[in-house]
């Protein structure tokens, strides 16, 4: 379990009945004395605006200690399993409706994208719960080399992929430089979103150790779409390596160096998932 880190807003909420009778407290505290003195209506006024401000950080305090329960219920109300195999038909063109609003111009349609899926089948990986309701989805592909460089120049996008320029699996597995792909998290922004994200970066670095055996360096390379991508990107030590300014796409460019010892950083800062995920898939 993980503790969500509450904000302001959500931590008033949950102390907001011991605030509120602060205030009430305090304000007929405050009326008692002032019929036995001669203050003015703007001291009074101020007076009770301070009385209110105690009311609110009361209220603060109060919740944040309030509000570790109720996070803890969600997190047991949650997804407690999870089954990793490759995408069909249907589950891709399930996460293709879903990076739609996500990302803007670079969403890549159906159609396209499953003629890269038929290149190398392996290379698509989806992550279902227990209800079998697609929770995650990413793709690794290799590029022939020509058209690989040039995309990491940023003088073509992901628009300009076909199938033409995908690498089967078994020839991907040789590739020093491998891209990372239509990665999506069904609803990101809550709760269970988060852990589906965790569960999938843990899912993704299996499929690369299983596929890549990481004997030696790797570079993986990933396109920021969007600012929460971006973000993750850097919390896992992905740098520029291409920045938006000179690519067609208007999107940085990321890389990291993969090897064993990296690759084992990257799992314990994420976590163990074994005992949650069925990893099952031939690789």
């Amino acid at each position: 379990m993980k503790r969500i880190a509450p904000n302001i807003l959500l931590r008033i909420y949950n102390g907001l009945a011991f605030g509120v009778s602060t205030f009430v407290v305090l304000t007929g505290l405050f009326f008692a004395i002032c019929l036995q003195q001669n203050s003015t209506w703007i001291d009074k006024t101020q007076e009770i605006g301070i009385i209110a401000l105690i009311g609110l950080f009361v209220a603060y305090f109060r919740g944040k200690l309030k509000l570790l329960p109720h996070t803890i219920i969600d997190e047991l109300s949650g997804e407690n399993s999870y089954t990793v195999g490759f995408c069909n038909n249907q589950g891709l063109r399930e996460a293709d409706e879903m990076t739609k609003p996500l990302f803007g111009r670079g969403f890549i349609p159906f159609d396209q994208i499953e003629q890269w899926r038929l290149k190398n089948e392996k290379g698509f990986v989806q992550i279902n719960n227990a209800e079998g309701v697609l929770c995650a989805c990413f793709v690794i592909l290799g590029l022939e080399r020509s058209f690989f460089e040039q995309f990491i120049a940023g003088r073509v996008t992901e628009h300009d992929i076909d199938s033409s320029v995908i690498l089967p699996f078994d020839s991907m597995k040789k590739e020093e430089k491998i891209y990372i792909s239509g990665v999506v998290v069904r609803k990101p922004g809550s709760y269970k979103g988060h852990k589906r994200a965790t569960i999938m970066l843990w899912t993704m670095l299996q499929y690369i150790k299983r596929a890549f055996k990481l004997r030696r360096s790797r570079t993986f390379y990933a396109v920021a779409l969007t600012k929460e991508s971006e973000k993750l990107l850097k919390t896992l030590d992905f740098v520029i390596c291409c920045s938006k300014e000179s690519r067609k796409d208007n999107s940085n460019l990321y890389s990291i160096d993969l090897d064993k010892k990296t690759w084992e950083k990257l799992v314990a800062r994420i976590g163990d998932y074994s005992k949650m995920v069925s990893f099952d898939i031939d690789l």
